[in-house]
């Protein structure tokens, strides 16, 4: 980051005159919180495989005004996709479903009781039946999270995933056992449990999923929780600030390793949010990071995600799919399993 810009412009990020390049693609006009249009680069060093010459990005959050504006002709791809609609989208070819490298979960913040107990948090964990959430309200393809990495990423041995490796924690829609669990904790049928709140921000797909839930506590064990929606800003300042009880969250890998999915959940990282906070997790974060052996370095980030899927600070509920709309035009469009779109090659046929 060139200093003389950043010390005179504090919003120098947001600034189209900053923007440097050396994709195939450049930015020339940039209107805040509606469009960002790119045209080709002129001096890139492969200019000639770039077909197309110029993409507009639209920031639309509403979810059936991007499909309006998909199936009218505006928009040929959209990354917004409503749920009720997604089987009929996929099933005519105005849909595909892609792979995605992140995991949908609830965090817990762990300072406030009753949920400072961590057979509580397994209990409402225990309590969620995954399969029927990915089956019958999200319906793009998720796969129930029975863990927090999601899998995809490489272990140590040759060809062989993480996730697999790593197994599951604990079985879908466990009642029996959350029940047991909610009784040991005092709360037997939930009596006494007091109403909590659920937060998560707007869209949706996430109240679907937060009503979904809502009704599975209470069936399978006897407590209420209330839902509350807040625009996107206000929800992050609130997960921020641990102002709430339980929260929807999500995360999408930065890069291709476990840790990406791990270390956020150290005591005081940035991503954390929940005031969990345990040394030998740390210790063994802090020891993956130093370790250059591969089979121990992911047997270190194994034994962290047990005591993490042990504590219970966070409630996994699927691995992401990424459903995107894309007419059937638009050639060679393709998008990896971090989420990053490439268009260098792609064409309108």
């Amino acid at each position: 980051v060139c200093k003389a810009v950043v010390s005179t412009n504090d919003k120098w990020a947001a600034d189209l005159t900053n923007y440097v390049t050396d994709g195939p693609f450049t930015l020339t006009q940039w209107s805040h919180n509606d469009k960002m249009t790119f045209v080709n680069n002129p001096t890139y060093w492969d200019k000639a495989a770039v077909k197309l010459t110029k993409i507009t990005y639209l920031m639309v959050t509403d979810e059936s005004t991007a499909l309006s504006m998909f199936q009218s002709g505006q928009m040929d791809v959209g990354s917004t996709v409503p749920i009720s609609e997604l089987p009929k989208l996929v099933a005519s070819g105005d849909a595909q479903i892609l792979p995605y490298l992140g995991t949908y979960y609830y965090q817990i913040n762990v300072t406030k009781k009753p949920f400072d107990d961590v057979r509580v948090r397994e209990a409402l964990n225990l309590a969620i039946d995954r399969k029927a959430i990915t089956t019958s309200v999200t319906k793009g393809g998720q796969i129930p999270a029975l863990a927090f990495v999601p899998g995809g990423i490489a272990d140590a041995a040759a060809g062989s995933d993480f996730r697999t490796v790593g197994g599951t924690f604990y079985k879908d829609d466990d009642i029996a056992t959350a029940q047991k669990l909610l009784a040991d904790a005092g709360y037997p049928g939930g009596k006494g449990f007091p109403t909590f709140t659920l937060l998560f921000n707007t869209s949706n797909a996430h109240q679907s999923i937060a009503e979904a839930i809502q009704q599975m506590w209470n069936k399978n064990l006897g407590i209420t929780c209330t839902l509350k929606v807040e625009e996107w800003g206000v929800y992050l300042d609130d997960r921020n600030n641990l102002n709430y009880q339980v929260a929807r969250a999500g995360w999408i890998g930065d890069y291709m390793d476990p840790n990406t999915f791990l270390d956020m959940w150290v005591t005081d990282g940035g991503n954390n949010g929940t005031g969990y906070a345990n040394k030998t997790y740390d210790a063994l974060i802090a020891k993956a990071k130093a370790t250059t052996d591969p089979a121990a370095r992911m047997a270190t980030l194994h034994a962290a995600e047990k005591i993490l899927m042990t504590d219970f600070p966070i409630i996994p509920i699927y691995f992401y799919t990424n459903p995107v709309l894309i007419t059937k035009h638009v050639k060679n469009f393709y998008q990896s399993t971090l989420g990053f779109v490439d268009w260098k090659t792609a064409y309108m046929g």
